[in-house]
């Protein structure tokens, strides 16, 4: 007895004696053509609402007043691209009971409650601190603790204990576990760092977490340098991305094979350690097939992302430029 085979059965029973013996014979000759797929975009989007950063120059802001009523913004300040002063200089270095202005290096922003008006932030300044609390080249936090740069730079062994200064940092790992290890620096003190500075390698190993920074100088030495002040460095003793990395190959960056070290001032990433996510700023400006000043924001190895003017236009400084020494995004609310 026949039984009654629908239409779309037929038509699917011949497509498969038709296409698969076809598609297997191109296989056993070569002649396969695999679809591309489609690929995941791995890059960062970056928009001036994300970020908070300092200039490098004091200025007067001539746009709408800052909420604390004071229109004298310092380079040492914390500021928004909206116009307003996230953090002054004071305020980040309250838990140090510095009345100074200090100047503002490097900036990480881990948490900020709103409602309290309070955050967490890692930082370096430009000047030591007068009481000799600190140098400008350790990581500060805004609740008192510091690392001092010996313990930065132990994983490097350089053959003599020097403070190259901290240009840029950024942490990366899990935010929790970031901040435990934040915490606990208030607690340990910068003594016990500087007597045991190689334990800091072996603790962000433990911690799966790691510190991205810059310094301000070259090491040993400029003729036999292991890194320059424009490379990215881990606290574990690695490279992350050298001078030459960072920038697009039609700039001449590096040394000493492609001819200039234009520095590492600010940077910013996200937590993942994905190195084709970062940004970042330079030391120096150029003017070639791809421009850039010392305070845009740039795009690891593909030009510019945010121009200098862009961030600081709700200010309306009376300059259009005004350097970019600090850089970090703002956490989610």
């Amino acid at each position: 007895m026949w039984r009654r085979v629908s239409v779309p059965l037929i038509l699917l029973s011949l497509f498969v004696l038709i296409a698969v013996p076809s598609a297997i014979a191109q296989v056993r000759r070569g002649r396969t053509t695999l679809r591309p797929v489609k690929p995941v975009t791995t890059t960062l989007t970056v928009r001036p609402s994300m970020l908070c950063f300092s200039t490098e120059e004091d200025f007067l802001c001539q746009g709408p007043t800052p909420s604390d009523g004071i229109k004298l913004i310092s380079d040492g300040d914390l500021l928004l691209p909206n116009g307003q002063v996230f953090r002054r200089n004071r305020e980040l270095l309250l838990a140090f009971e510095i009345r100074d202005d200090l100047g503002l290096d490097a900036a990480d922003v881990l948490r900020v409650d709103p409602e309290k008006r309070e955050s967490l932030t890692v930082f370096s300044t430009e000047l030591d601190d007068p009481r000799g609390k600190f140098t400008a080249g350790d990581l500060l936090t805004t609740e008192g603790g510091v690392l001092p740069n010996a313990a930065l730079l132990a994983a490097f062994s350089l053959p003599t204990r020097v403070d190259l200064g901290l240009d840029a940092v950024h942490f990366v790992g899990k935010i929790e576990t970031i901040i435990n290890f934040v915490h606990s620096l208030r607690d340990t003190g910068r003594d016990w760092w500087l007597e045991n500075p190689n334990a800091l390698a072996s603790k962000l190993k433990e911690m799966r977490i790691d510190i991205w920074f810059s310094t301000e100088g070259t090491a040993p030495t400029f003729q036999s340098p292991k890194f320059l002040d424009g490379d990215l460095l881990s606290a574990t003793g690695t490279i992350i991305a050298r001078n030459g990395v960072l920038l697009p190959n039609t700039v001449p960056a590096g040394l000493p094979s492609r001819g200039v070290d234009f520095g590492l001032d600010a940077l910013v990433a996200d937590r993942s350690a994905r190195r084709e996510r970062i940004h970042f700023s330079t030391e120096i400006l150029y003017r070639g097939r791809v421009n850039f000043t010392d305070g845009d924001v740039i795009r690891i190895n593909n030009g510019v992302a945010i121009p200098n003017a862009t961030l600081i236009k709700m200010f309306k400084p009376r300059a259009q430029f005004l350097g970019l020494d600090a850089l970090s995004f703002m956490p989610r609310r």
